[in-house]
């Protein structure tokens, strides 16, 4: 019997979940819910379901087993509960939310309700990256070091606003410093500085293009920002974030440890040292983390990626933006989770 699954939320990420769902014939997609009507109504024409503006309705009408939330990061929150007090299980797209009362309001209903989650951090579920988190795994690691520097600011609405996207180290960066903690274990704590380079007012007749913004009349959160990270093992970190505009994306990833060094680009590796090799992700790498989930609710089992794990990735980023607002003071994780 095919699992009945919703989508809460169809832009963006979201079409990426709906094709390869789409590819799996143990899969019904049943509902699609979107406070733009016409895309939820779009979404119900091409997969053969029922379009819905209200995901509690959605909830109460389909009864489905599963839904995939892919929200703005200010969405998070209700959808998540609300879906756990009906027992629904639900895969959410990463960041969970943005602040942390939320997350951790969240985390504990999702434990009451002894639901299956999954968080959209797909980097992990690379063959690559499990890879050498497996040569890791016996080596001291010295330094975990990062970049993520984006060509401008995505056209969102909400991107350039703190309260509703959390700002880059949020929505974008949460990548890297989830990469972190997947290889080198769990952060103790974060040291912050933030600057704002560039002044992001449109000039006089300027008109967006389409892809990323030069320039926003609304622009509220930092263009760069600079984190080190100390983790429980003894290991440092850095990440380095801009979204300043400049020819094309970077995203860079290294680890420094006892007889090895690994670079991964994207979900692809190559280590050197004491043994030398590369590999790439997998075909379709980026539906792992979504069939992982429909595996584990039709299996009853636990995913590798509950939302307790969503909630450390973003108390990481939060961590950076407190110790700003403490002068550069370290901020332990211990003060934000739970």
């Amino acid at each position: 019997m095919a699992l009945k699954v919703g989508f809460i939320g169809v832009g963006g990420i979201a079409r990426r979940h709906l094709e390869n769902a789409r590819k799996r014939e143990d899969i019904a997609m049943v509902a699609f819910c979107d406070v733009v009507p016409e895309r939820a109504r779009k979404c119900a024409e091409e997969f053969n379901g029922n379009a819905y503006e209200n995901f509690v309705e959605l909830y109460d009408k389909e009864k489905p087993d599963a839904v995939i939330i892919c929200t703005p990061p200010f969405a998070h929150g209700d959808i998540e509960e609300e879906a756990a007090r009906r027992g629904i299980h639900f895969f959410v797209e990463k960041p969970v939310a943005v602040n942390m009362e939320t997350a951790n309001r969240i985390a504990r209903i999702v434990e009451e309700a002894g639901i299956i989650t999954q968080v959209g951090y797909m980097y992990r579920t690379s063959e690559a990256i499990k890879k050498v988190r497996e040569l890791l795994s016996t080596r001291a690691i010295a330094m975990v070091q990062a970049h993520y520097y984006m060509p401008g600011l995505p056209s969102p609405g909400w991107w350039p606003k703190m309260e509703l996207g959390g700002g880059q180290l949020v929505e974008q960066a949460t990548h890297m410093l989830d990469l972190g903690r997947f290889l080198a274990g769990e952060v103790a704590a974060v040291t912050g500085r933030t600057a704002r380079v560039r002044d992001w007012t449109p000039p006089a007749g300027y008109q967006p293009g389409p892809g990323l913004l030069k320039y926003s009349d609304s622009f509220e959160i930092p263009d760069t920002t600079a984190l080190v990270l100390q983790y429980e093992s003894g290991a440092l970190g850095t990440l380095s974030c801009s979204l300043v505009p400049q020819k094309s994306w970077d995203v860079g990833f290294k680890v420094v440890a006892d007889g090895l060094l690994v670079t991964i680009e994207g979900a692809n590796a190559r280590w050197v040292g004491d043994e030398e090799g590369e590999m790439k992700a997998g075909p379709n790498y980026p539906a792992y983390v979504l069939y992982e989930f429909f595996d584990a609710v039709m299996a009853g089992k636990k995913t590798d990626i509950p939302y307790a794990e969503g909630v450390r990735s973003l108390a990481v980023s939060l961590a950076g933006y407190e110790s700003v607002k403490r002068g550069g003071a370290p901020v332990a994780l211990s003060e934000l989770v739970g």
